[in-house]
């Protein structure tokens, strides 16, 4: 039922599952299903390192089986409740009710309503109490969980702090639950003794008159206050070292690896900042076999070193010179996705530039020193200054600044501030070079839990706007861009971080009213929300707009991040007073409360250099370069129909890499591999005859080439023929003139007698013109589609004669079609015309009909010699 799906859907690669490294164990041996729920689109959550880390810990156990679920996008979505088909995971397509344990990942706010969306499609009670012992048991982890309580009545329970570290003590204790047959309570009880799990059924909410709570009451002896889980030691915790590759490109589409967790520069407005302490660092040459053992499993040609503050990590500028020493011959770059000022030395930049100029983006968040002191992030401006001149010097062209609006205490003279900083960037980036740029991104400060700034008021939608309107007039013209983020997303963002149990019932009624996906801009439904808070009987301005005292009892007053309140309330005062507090990693504890027991900050030993993995690299440049060229033919079908173009590209690219084939790049900042196909297939196409072109740097001979590349290829691309060719020639786009195709209408709902097909395929060819209206780029055309049918007629399987002997290891058309029955089809290649447009045309086919057509592409004409 899934596969028929597939077709109808804009990105089915979302959809796919069995990308490279992803596990398939047998669901029906496991002792206990766990769903790994990503509430957003697949791209963002396959982006997510936190993602792959449980997906590889639980599957590596024996007796679990783990599967991913992502939030559908509208196409699908309207597809699974139009079939009444029950959402289902990736892996084995099994429908989420039927797993033990979904457990959600809850990074963002603004997905709660996709969470509620999930369960419904699902067919799971949304509610907690109305799911029974023969429901999923329904949990969650992340950063919202340090205040989930909008969400208390939807899950079972939340895993606060770190997921890696407590897991599979949720994990066992379910098992044995399993096997002793108790019922739900007791369950519950059970998980509220584990260290780092709330169950909110067991805290009873008490509200004042004037809507403040007034008493937060547990109702299990000894349960007063949960506190978070935190990982001693990263050395010793697991990491993927054969990260799940997607086949699509996603956000973040690179292998991520985290150097760092945590951060103690103490920004006062940063979660992150607080929920991880203490800082602990991964040692060098553990994060040497991580990336080493990860990029030959992935195939990836970027690694992102990953932290709060990368340029803080001990031991960065070694680990990265070794790096690039081993994977500059390869083309693989390093990113630092996230560097202060300050960290961005010389020596860095000229180290990342020596394969391909990652992106840089520098974030001073407020740009008047007054407001930078009362944050706690001070940001000199002529270290700025200097940077952004080494960036620009050492070849970029675009620099990114990230500021924030509506900070405590900002005035207009803090808004002048950002204008004239930026400008005063771009001046700098022009003495350097004429094409310089600066991205400036502008977002709305949101007061967030367990920081200091969690008793502040947020800054009103109006006023946000004002500001916004007023960078629109003075950040503008050539070589200046800005962005800023839609201050209604950040109002409902302020309202839910902060927000109590009686949420609740906002998100249902948001839901009813269509609410999905409400982090994208193009799909917020403002008015809709505003109707969900008046019908609740809410007024959200409750949760933002107002200071809270610093005696009121918050909603997470009972959920302990491991930073004492009093420190808290310390720093706040000290933010009034612009007062500077220093970073506990030059030596001073500042007595936050992070650091207890085993719990305590780690840092990677400091030394001078680290040993590469291979020898150093130097380009040797041949008078007469003997650069050989490999041209395949290979297989597309089954599943691998639904990739596109530029996917199947990537997933050519990635497995040559993986099958250690020598690659020649291009020359210049971004090398890419020499690589080229055949035309583009439509969408959904199968094919036995597409061709490829691949460059070496030295040698291989072509059996070796088919052979390491068919093992690292997924279901369904096969390369069946491969011989060496000389760099002369012409282009693979231009060798072919007609394709051939085969279709069947074997999956259409209703029967097309043979006669009646025969008879409209021949009027068809009779006909002064075919006109089809084709739809490439957002843009449609008319076109004549008869000149470029090379051959239309109706054919019996068996009678089927290729133009071109077809190779030994192609699949048969008796292993392709059901049916006895095809069309047979020519297509001139200039024309770009599809077959399935022009079938769709001719039989009067609904556009739904026309994508679930059976299309196998045969041959190329004319023959390669």
């Amino acid at each position: 039922m899934r596969r028929d799906f597939l077709p109808l859907v804009n990105r089915p690669s979302r959809y796919l599952g069995g990308e490279v490294n992803s596990c398939r164990k047998d669901i029906h041996q496991a002792k206990l299903r766990f769903a790994l729920v990503f509430p957003d689109a697949y791209e963002i959550g396959m982006s997510h390192v936190g993602m792959q880390i449980l997906y590889g810990l639980l599957n590596v156990q024996e007796g679990i089986v783990c599967e991913r679920v992502f939030s559908p996008w509208f196409d699908m979505e309207e597809l699974i409740r139009c079939w009444g088909v029950p959402l289902f995971t990736l892996e084995s397509h099994t429908p989420l009710r039927e797993f033990d344990v979904i457990g959600f990942s809850l990074q963002y706010e603004l997905c709660y309503t996709n969470v509620l969306n999930i369960l419904e499609l699902a067919h799971i009670p949304m509610l907690a109490r109305e799911r029974g012992e023969d429901m999923p048991l329904v949990i969650a982890g992340g950063p919202c969980t340090l205040n989930p309580e909008p969400l208390a009545d939807f899950f079972d329970a939340f895993i606060l702090g770190e997921g890696e570290e407590v897991i599979l003590e949720v994990t066992d204790l379910i098992m044995r639950w399993r096997q002793s047959r108790t019922d739900k309570d007791t369950l519950l009880r059970e998980l509220a003794s584990i260290e780092g799990v709330y169950v909110p059924s067991f805290f009873r909410i008490s509200y004042g008159t004037n809507g403040t709570i007034s008493k937060v009451e547990p109702l299990l002896q000894g349960y007063q206050q949960v506190n978070k889980r935190t990982v001693v030691d990263l050395n010793e915790a697991f990491y993927p070292l054969a990260p799940i590759v997607p086949f699509m490109r996603v956000v973040h589409d690179r292998l991520s690896v985290e150097i760092t967790r945590g951060c103690t520069r103490g920004c006062r407005f940063c979660q992150a900042g607080y929920i991880y302490r203490p800082v602990r660092e991964r040692d060098p040459q553990v994060l040497l076999e991580i990336i080493d053992r990860s990029l030959k499993r992935t195939g990836y040609d970027e690694v992102s070193l990953l932290s709060l503050s990368a340029g803080d990590y001990s031991c960065i500028y070694p680990l990265l010179q070794s790096l690039m020493r081993r994977y500059e011959r390869e083309k693989v770059a390093i990113s630092l996705p996230s560097l202060r000022v300050g960290t961005l030395t010389k020596e860095l930049i000229e180290e990342i530039k020596r394969v391909r100029k990652t992106g840089f983006t520098l974030a001073p968040e407020a740009a008047t020193e007054r407001l930078q002191r009362v944050i706690n992030k001070v940001t000199d401006e002529g270290e700025l200054l200097e940077t952004v001149a080494q960036v620009f010097a050492a070849g970029w062209n675009l620099v990114k600044l990230y500021f924030m609006v509506g900070l405590p205490s900002e005035e207009e003279e803090d808004l002048r501030g950002i204008v004239d900083l930026s400008q005063k960037v771009f001046r700098q980036g022009c003495r350097i070079k004429r094409s310089a740029g600066v991205n400036v991104s502008i977002s709305t400060f949101v007061p967030k839990p367990h920081t200091p700034f969690q008793w502040e008021p947020q800054l009103p939608i109006e006023e946000v706007e004002e500001r916004q309107t007023y960078f629109k007039e003075w950040l503008r013209g050539r070589g200046i861009r800005l962005k800023w983020h839609d201050a209604r997303m950040s109002f409902l963002e302020g309202v839910f971080s902060r927000g109590d149990r009686r949420l609740g019932e906002v998100l249902l009624r948001a839901h009813r009213r269509g609410c999905k996906f409400d982090g994208w801009t193009e799909h917020l439904k403002w008015r809709e929300w505003e109707e969900a808070f008046a019908d609740a009987g809410i007024d959200p301005a409750f949760y933002t707009y107002r200071r809270r005292e610093l005696s009121e009892v918050l909603p997470w007053a009972h959920l302990c991040c491991g930073v004492k309140e009093d420190f808290l309330r310390d720093e706040r005062e000290r933010a009034s007073r612009g007062v500077v507090t220093p970073d506990c990693r030059a030596g001073q504890c500042l007595q936050c409360g992070a650091c207890k027991d085993e719990i305590k900050m780690v840092m990677a030993e400091t030394i001078p250099s680290l040993p590469s993995t291979s020898e150093p690299f130097r380009e040797v440049v041949r008078r007469r370069p003997w650069v050989k060229k490999i041209r395949s033919q290979f297989v597309k079908v089954g599943e691998a129909r639904l990739l596109g173009h530029l996917e199947m590209i990537e997933v050519f690219v990635r497995a040559a890499r993986r099958a250690g084939i020598p690659m020649k790049f291009s020359e210049g900042f971004h090398p890419l591999p020499k690589i080229s196909f055949t035309n583009p297939l439509p969408l959904g196409t199968e094919s036995l005859a597409e061709y490829m072109d691949l460059e070496l740097a030295r040698y291989m001979r072509a059996e070796e080439f088919k052979e390491r590349l068919n093992r690292e290829l997924p279901l369904g691309l096969r390369i069946v023929d491969a011989h060496e060719m000389t760099l002369k020639g012409k282009p693979l786009p231009n060798l072919f003139e007609v394709d051939r195709f085969l279709i069947s209408l074997e999956k259409l709902d209703r029967i097309i007698p043979e006669g009646e097909l025969k008879e409209k395929l021949q009027r068809a060819l009779k006909r002064k013109d075919l006109t089809i209206i084709q739809q490439k780029k957002k843009k449609t055309k008319e076109v004549n589609a008869l000149p470029y049918i090379e051959k239309l007629q109706l054919i019996h399987i068996d009678s089927y004669s290729p133009s071109v002997p077809t190779h030994v290891e192609v699949p048969s058309l008796k292993d392709l079609f059901n049916g006895e029955i095809l069309i047979e089809i020519g297509i001139k290649i200039k024309g770009g015309v599809r077959p399935a447009l022009i079938l769709q045309h001719i039989l009067d086919l609904t556009p739904q009909e026309a994508k679930l057509l059976k299309v196998v592409k045969t041959e190329s004409l004319p023959p390669l010699p």
